[in-house]
């Protein structure tokens, strides 16, 4: 018996496979599965169709620490338009976010974190720029204090404020996108 024949067989017990497709694709495959049985139908035998011909193609063992529990939410066309939002602007998909969402709430490690460390990373990157600069301004500070050295200090130590003042406005900066990390979590009573 092959492993396609297995899988067609009524007595053995079903599992649930989801998908996402774009609803133009879905359409069409509705279309053709309403003559077939419908959808779990036309699906099944396109799945039992393409194991055929992968038959004896190498296999590779499923992953053991993967999520088996599943919940179910249902939401309105305006909250699943804003959950996308909200998703793509942390560059992860609705499912992710989700997930993610509901860890932080129950006090979990949630990995929504991906857009907020490339925002932050070139905030971070230009910080050290400015703290070697910095350094630097501050070397030629000391040695303007020399006797002998023809450098204006007015001129260094003026260039150290400024930078200063950048670094302030990074630290802000830095500091409200990780307020608005916290705040993002947070759910009005």
């Amino acid at each position: 018996m092959t492993a396609a024949s297995q899988l067609a067989s009524p007595t053995k017990p079903t599992a649930m496979l989801t998908a996402r497709i774009d609803r133009d694709l879905l359409a069409a495959f509705d279309a053709v599965a309403e003559g077939r049985g419908g959808r779990s139908a036309l699906l099944r035998t396109v799945l039992q169709q393409s194991l055929k011909q992968v038959i004896d193609a190498p296999r590779i063992a499923p992953r053991a620490d993967g999520a088996g529990n599943r919940v179910t939410l249902s939401f309105t066309d305006a909250e699943l338009a804003l959950l996308d939002r909200r998703a793509a602007d942390r560059g992860v998909d609705r499912s992710r976010w989700i997930k993610a969402l509901a860890r932080r709430h129950l006090g979990l490690k949630g990995n929504v974190d991906d857009g907020l460390r490339d925002a932050l990373a070139p905030i971070r990157m230009q910080l050290q720029r400015i703290g070697r600069n910095l350094n630097q301004a501050m070397k030629a500070g000391n040695a303007s204090l020399m006797a002998d050295s023809g450098l204006q200090i007015e001129r260094e130590l003026r260039r150290i404020a400024d930078m200063r003042e950048e670094i302030t406005e990074q630290v802000d900066a830095l500091g409200g996108a990780l307020r608005g990390d916290t705040a993002y979590w947070e759910v009005a009573d």
